[in-house]
């Protein structure tokens, strides 16, 4: 090209390169260049003003100064368009392309391992996991990354679940143990060290015998949850104390050793009617009070002699389901002393409670047993016959009236009950606990006002016809007329408030009290029970201590005038209501719980011939 130049007055002409005259038209707005066209990342597909000019990095020569439109695309980044100006400072077309997605690697692991990963529901390995990629997405090019689910699930432990974001980098995850399967080894032993095979029970339920393998599965709803615990016990049924021991997940041994003590003592119950005082007067209605029993059987005193059961009712704690009897709760003894008469505590099949008059063999625990009296209606109850030939038994019952006890006798012949049984007492008082030493005196017996709540048992009489009923003004809890001459009875001391025991003469006179011995006078002492012939009394008391020095009923032995005072029975368990023998001297029958059930047993006192 040519360009006209004027120098002075004069023209000048002079040639021009092409790429001169570009320059000087971007410079004044002449002749265009290419420019170049790039974007990051490279490789962008590049269209100006809808015409496709190639991939980054490319190069574009604008028509001028005319605005160009400038769109750029690259697979997996945000398309970037705009209006490209050019000018005289520019240097050419740039694109800054935005990622959809950004991918981050991540180290996975878990404690325990072998944890199941899931990102959004799908599977991605097992714990632990080295440099996981996990890809981020978004909406658009200035929208925050889309947080990712990471789930991380193991048998028997809770699932976790993190949310992934793009800055932040995943720790170590602890897994929560929901469930573990263990087995203990169960065992039992004596003191000694003899293995025994004992019922183990888990939470109440018999599971098996030792030595047992036990499978426990722990399990909790969740990790906020407190682990189970399991009551575990072991015993031998009426031979061994139960032992017992809570398992619990922090219990590391499977090993779990018992050592079990032998059963030496058990609690037994003495069921038997009685008068109660209530806020509106005198009831009549069964009682019960409850004693340790020692098994053992043995009497260490040294003062007595041939020691054996008469009765074989069996411990409480392990007698047969289909047993009505419960306990014998009072007796007495035959004239020629071969024989006793019990009153036996049953159940009927309600449940209510009911007594009748048996007889049996005094020398033979394992001799049948005869009713004297029958069905499960009445209370047939303390029973006393004396040794004065008349033979007359006479009982305590409310088989005339159920609300209230009265005196009835009836005629024992050849142990057998003859004839019909005759009502004594026939008034509205409560008449109870009969004796007599001579039936051609009177009977002597408690009898209780109805209606008055203060009200207490007075000492009462009647011949054994019924006729001349007569109260005295002595109160007593309960009263012995063996010997006919004195009546012996027992009431509370006004200062002690502790049971003691007194006499008077039949007729009511010379009241006397039966113990002197201090230490004796704050003990309870009652159950009097005078020999034959007037000389000796036996009753039973709470001041001695068995081998464990615990206070217990025994059995003591002291004479008429209050000398030669002894202890018979030294046994742990509850002895009472001894009676005498009227044809051995010195055997003395009582009721105990010793064996582990209340029995009639009997005695010789040592010296005695």
């Amino acid at each position: 090209m040519m360009i006209v130049r004027r120098s002075g007055s004069s023209l000048a002409l002079k040639s021009v390169s092409c790429a001169g005259l570009v320059a000087a038209l971007l410079l004044g707005g002449g002749c265009a260049s290419p420019l170049p066209v790039t974007s990051n990342p490279p490789g962008a597909t590049a269209v100006m003003d809808g015409k496709t000019i190639g991939v980054t990095p490319a190069q574009f020569t604008p028509e001028g100064n005319k605005p160009v439109n400038a769109e750029f695309r690259l697979d997996g980044y945000f398309p970037e368009s705009f209006v490209f100006t050019p000018g005289s400072e520019t240097r050419g077309i740039s694109a800054q392309l935005e990622p959809r997605t950004l991918v981050r690697t991540y180290d996975i692991v878990t404690s325990p391992e072998a944890a199941a990963a899931t990102i959004d529901g799908r599977l991605v390995g097992t714990t632990p996991l080295n440099a996981l990629k996990v890809v981020y997405e978004r909406d658009e090019k200035n929208a925050p990354w889309k947080t990712r689910s990471l789930t991380l699930a193991r048998p028997n432990y809770q699932t976790e679940t993190l949310t992934l974001t793009s800055s932040a980098a995943v720790p170590t995850v602890e897994l929560a143990l929901l469930r573990e399967d263990r087995v203990y080894n169960i065992t039992a032993t004596t003191t000694d060290g003899a293995e025994l095979n004992a019922d183990v029970t888990l939470n109440s339920a018999v599971v098996g015998k030792t030595p047992l393998r036990l499978p426990i599965t722990f399990q909790r709803a969740g990790k906020s949850a407190a682990w189970p615990r399991f009551q575990v016990s072991v015993e031998i049924s009426a031979k061994y104390q139960p032992a017992k021991t809570v398992i619990d997940f922090s219990r590391g041994s499977p090993a779990i050793a018992f050592k079990l003590e032998p059963i030496t003592e058990i609690t037994t119950s003495l069921t038997y009617p009685a008068l109660a005082m209530t806020p509106t007067g005198v009831a009549f209605r069964f009682q019960r009070s409850s004693a340790m029993a020692v098994l053992n059987t043995r009497e260490p005193s040294e003062t007595i002699s041939d020691l054996k059961p008469v009765t074989n009712f069996g411990r409480q704690d392990v007698k047969d389901a289909a047993s009505r009897a419960e306990c014998v709760n009072s007796f007495c003894v035959s004239p020629d002393g071969q024989n006793i008469i019990f009153s036996l505590t049953e159940r009927d099949d309600q449940g209510g409670y009911y007594s009748n008059l048996s007889i049996k063999r005094a020398d033979d625990v394992g001799g049948g047993v005869a009713r004297l009296t029958q069905g499960p209606r009445y209370w047939d109850t303390l029973p006393f016959v004396a040794n004065d030939g008349s033979n007359y038994l006479v009982f305590a019952s409310n088989r005339t009236d159920r609300t209230k006890p009265d005196i009835f006798r009836v005629n024992l012949v050849e142990n057998r009950l003859s004839g019909g049984i005759s009502r004594l007492t026939n008034d509205s008082r409560y008449n109870f606990g009969p004796s007599y030493g001579d039936s051609n005196r009177q009977l002597f017996y408690l009898s209780t006002e109805p209606n008055f709540p203060t009200a207490e048992s007075q000492i009462s009489s009647i011949r054994l016809d019924g006729s001349l009923p007569t109260q005295m003004s002595i109160s007593a809890l309960e009263l012995n007329n063996v010997f006919a001459e004195k009546v012996y009875f027992v009431r509370l001391d006004e200062d002690s408030k502790r049971k003691q025991i007194y006499s008077i003469t039949a007729d009511g006179k010379l009241e006397t009290a039966l113990l002197n011995q201090e230490d004796f006078r704050t003990s309870n002492c009652f159950n009097p029970s005078v020999s034959p012939d007037g000389s000796r009394v036996l009753f039973v008391s709470d001041h001695g201590v068995d081998d464990q020095n615990r206070h217990n009923h025994d059995i003591y032995l002291v004479n008429a005038d209050g000398t030669n005072l002894q202890r018979l029975t030294q046994n742990g368990s509850d002895d009472l209501m001894p009676a005498w023998s009227f044809s051995e001297e010195g055997v003395v029958f009582f009721l105990s719980n010793r064996g582990g059930a209340y029995n009639v047993w009997r005695l010789k006192v040592s010296g005695a011939k």
